[in-house]
């Protein structure tokens, strides 16, 4: 029909990724009519085992959490002319033990990655580290607007193998460490969580005095995914023990570290995986 306008326009889009932790500044382009936030904050790092003396108990380190998972569809009025991103590192890994009859060190939180003030997300918590009596808590997961990130399983409290940890539609938690029962038996550490976006197998646990944790999995470079966590270390009673796997790229938690002997040491906790901004403008 002559002079019929369908009102249909067509709809031009472009990406930029923020990968690298820093601070940066995204500045709004002319002709803006919208954009799609997606934020994936970093990982906890996981807790170290404990070292001590042989005939008693010691336990693994805790797991690292996911960190949480925002998502936002924005338009441009809304948006200010500069905006800060900020994008930020997996949390730290807790150390390895060397000192004779001490307990694990609690592995560090990652911190929030944000769209200025109209979009953030929280990192997961750090893992617990072991002690003479119980297994290190897991990290918290992080908060987002999509609540699909699960807090793992603290270690073993009984010195036995790592429990595995939590999956998720995002990041996974790591694996727990593994501990050493007062009989001196030691343990594998446990696996890390699936994420079931990726459809991947995590990161597998370590064996005792032969196999480290695998490496975790992470996202396709620049997808707006999240990685597995890391699979827990081992715990010896010959050699030091086994560190936990670093969590995957993005926001998976690292895997706790296997306890250990006097005379020689615990196992660290694997580094949080860390997080990302994805701002897909809209012409």
């Amino acid at each position: 029909m002559p002079g019929w306008n369908s009102g249909l326009k067509t709809v031009t889009s472009s990406t930029t990724i923020y990968s690298t932790p820093g601070t940066f500044t995204w500045t709004k382009p002319v002709g803006l009519v919208a954009v799609q936030l997606t934020i994936v904050a970093p990982g906890g790092g996981g807790g170290s085992g404990r070292l001590g003396a042989a005939a008693t108990l010691r336990c693994a380190g805790g797991p690292g959490g996911p960190g949480g998972v925002s998502t936002a569809f924005i338009p441009a009025s809304a948006i200010p002319a500069t905006v800060t991103v900020t994008v930020a590192a997996g949390g730290t890994a807790g150390a390895s033990i060397s000192t004779a009859s001490t307990d694990g060190a609690v592995g560090g939180a990652g911190s929030p990655c944000s769209f200025g003030s109209l979009l953030r997300a929280t990192g997961g918590g750090g893992g617990g580290g072991g002690t003479a009596t119980a297994g290190g808590a897991a990290g918290f997961a992080g908060a987002g607007s999509i609540g699909f990130a699960t807090a793992g399983t603290a270690a073993d409290s009984a010195g036995g193998a790592g429990p595995a940890g939590a999956g998720g539609l995002n990041a996974s938690s790591g694996g727990a460490g593994g501990g050493i029962t007062a009989a001196n038996v030691a343990s594998a550490g446990g696996n890390s969580g699936l994420v079931y976006t990726l459809d991947n197998s995590g990161s597998v646990g370590g064996v005792v005095d032969t196999t480290p944790p695998t490496p975790a999995t992470s996202a396709p470079a620049g997808a707006p995914l999240g990685g597995s966590g890391g699979g827990g270390g081992a715990s010896s009673v010959t050699i030091a023990a086994q560190a936990g796997a670093a969590g995957g790229s993005y926001g998976g938690g690292g895997g706790g570290g296997g306890a250990g002997v006097n005379g020689l040491s615990s196992g660290a906790g694997g580094a949080g995986g860390a997080g990302i901004v994805v701002v897909t403008m809209m012409f």
